[in-house]
Parts: structure tokens; C-alpha cells; sequence
């Protein structure tokens, strides 16, 4: 796979966005979504959330795993370990790019 396709993967993880407007489901091919309340938190698909966010509609709340202490706690972990340690979510280090940059 090259990276477009693993990027491409990657934007169906779901993230916590907190909208600011409210609106009924939207009803996608990948399932519905929604419905969307003004300041409480829903989960989408990340490829969403970048389009609302760049639309000014929602602001993306941080992962779990991309928390400072939990990222120390993983490598603690990994050094630790002697054995592979699992990492945070299948596509850590595209979701980590793509909400960083947007």
C-alpha cells in the first residue's frame, strides 16, 4: 500500500468533535452520523471531522493516546518490554499528521 492509501484508511477512525451548530443524522454510506447538538460530543469519522473543523463548524477534541503522559507511559512500556508493544490505534502516526495539520 502507498501512503495515499493507508491516509485513505486512516480517515475512517473515529474521533470526539464538539459542534458548534446542530443539524439531524446525516446518513452516510459508511452509516449514519449524528445527530449533531451544539457543544456536546460525538464521535465521526476523521475525514469529517477535518472538513467541519476547516469549515469553523467544530473543534476536534485530542485523542486519548495523544495525551503527553499517556505517549510516556507507551514508551516507558516499549522500553520496558522486551517483547512488541501494541500501539495506541492501527494508523497512530496518519491520524497524528492529519489532526495536527489541519
Amino acid at each position: 500500500m502507498d501512503s495515499a492509501e493507508v491516509e485513505f484508511l486512516a480517515e475512517k477512525e473515529t474521533v470526539t468533535i464538539i459542534p458548534n451548530f446542530s443539524q439531524g443524522k446525516i446518513y452516510l454510506i459508511g452509516g449514519e452520523v449524528g445527530p449533531f447538538t451544539g457543544s456536546l460530543p460525538l464521535e465521526v469519522p476523521l475525514w469529517l471531522a477535518v472538513n467541519l473543523k476547516q469549515r469553523q463548524k467544530c473543534r476536534i477534541t485530542p485523542t486519548d493516546w495523544m495525551n503527553v503522559d499517556k505517549l510516556e507511559e507507551i514508551k516507558r512500556g516499549e522500553i520496558e518490554s522486551k517483547y512488541f508493544t501494541e500501539m495506541p490505534s492501527k494508523h497512530y502516526m496518519e491520524m497524528a499528521q492529519i489532526l495536527l495539520n489541519c
